[in-house]
């Protein structure tokens, strides 16, 4: 399980994938990622945490900051994220940005 936190922290650390207004933070140690989203003056910011047996127990997204956001929309938002990340075996970059285009919409 720690090999395999590692590896997907790791990814997201090492990952390419551009998305504009989006500033990605891996912490290994914490096995967390944190995301924030910018949109002009406002910052939309979102804690994914892989838990200590992971890829068997699921993995937690929270919410940081969500200013602007209506509470419903945000809950549909992390629900569909969550939902990608542990039923679908995306991975967490790619989950960022399903994340990022729902926000865009």
């Amino acid at each position: 399980s720690s090999v395999l936190s590692s590896q997907e922290i790791t990814s997201v650390q090492n990952s390419t994938q551009l998305l504009s207004g989006m500033m990605v933070k891996a912490r290994s140690a914490a096995r967390e990622v944190i995301a924030t989203y910018s949109v002009e003056d406002i910052f939309i910011e979102l804690i994914i945490q892989l838990p200590s047996n992971y890829p068997l127990g699921s993995i937690t997204v929270e919410s940081g900051k969500r200013v602007g956001v209506a509470v419903q929309q945000w809950r549909n938002w992390m629900l569909q994220l969550s939902t990608y990340l542990t039923h679908q075996n995306g991975s967490i970059m790619d989950g960022l940005s399903l994340w990022k285009n729902n926000v865009d919409k």
